[in-house]
């Protein structure tokens, strides 16, 4: 019996690895020279429907993810972090396959399940309840990368309770290539409760909220004759902040069409 199920295993996994290769092997790459990285660039076969599709899931690829906890952080504060978001999408489709060129036709857009999105983010305390972020990041073998602004509004703040409810309003824009703009405007309502560790040099702050977003695609080339797309959706969240001193460590989980898992490493003054 231990025998039969250790080959069951093995099959198993033999076969899944070779559904996803099988996935891979019936798509055709499009191919550029022009870069050492996966690249945008329309192909004249990009479809309405696909670039439709493109468009209500690149908004939650890029979507603007300070995982930040809702109490405030007061006036003159201030917080650096690197963050990395890591989405899961299918890159065979036409939506991105024919949005996307490669290095070469092995080379694919995502190495594993998620595509992960490095970035940096600083934020300040404005007033006693509202803040500012603002969020860079660029691939230095592409051609794109990405910006964007966040506020964030404190609407209620129970310091005896330990426990905060905010609002944010956020934007986040695509820069570089030259056959596409993308933009995705976003508001979040955010709720979270801070548990001391251990006095006020260690806490966690979990927090859950929802957001909702537009997202802008324009196609600028004359390869294609698309129309724009303008498109709204939402997803759901739940995270943590992690405080050690200065430290802030960040976890966030996204629940929506795609579904995203992103970290924080940052520092607080």
């Amino acid at each position: 019996m231990k025998n039969l199920k250790t080959m069951l295993t093995i099959l198993t996994m033999y076969g899944v690895s070779n559904l996803s290769l099988a996935q891979h092997k019936h798509v055709e790459l499009h191919t550029s020279d022009k870069w050492s990285e996966c690249s945008f660039e329309i192909d004249p076969s990009l479809t309405q429907e696909a670039w439709k599709e493109f468009a209500q899931e690149a908004g939650l690829v890029v979507y603007f993810r300070p995982l930040k906890d809702a109490r405030p952080m007061g006036a003159g504060h201030f917080e650096v972090a690197l963050l990395q978001w890591q989405t899961k999408f299918d890159d065979t489709k036409a939506a991105w396959n024919d949005t996307f060129v490669h290095p070469d036709s092995t080379h694919w857009l995502k190495d594993g399940d998620r595509l992960p999105i490095p970035g940096i983010t600083a934020r300040v305390g404005i007033t006693k309840r509202l803040d500012a972020g603002i969020y860079f990041t660029k691939n230095p073998g592409a051609n794109y990368g990405f910006y964007g602004g966040q506020l964030q509004y404190n609407l209620v703040n129970e310091e005896e309770k330990n426990w905060s409810a905010s609002g944010r309003m956020s934007f986040i824009s695509l820069y570089g290539p030259e056959d596409l703009k993308l933009r995705v405007y976003g508001v979040d309502v955010v709720v979270s409760k801070e548990f001391p560790i251990y006095s006020t040099w260690a806490s966690v702050s979990p927090y859950i909220g929802i957001s909702s977003y537009l997202l802008s695609a324009r196609e600028i080339t004359e390869k294609v004759d698309l129309q724009n797309e303008l498109t709204a959706d939402g997803q759901g969240m739940v995270g943590a902040v992690i405080r050690l001193a200065s430290a802030r460590i960040g976890v966030e989980y996204n629940l929506a069409r795609i579904n995203t898992i992103s970290f924080k490493l940052g520092v607080a003054f």
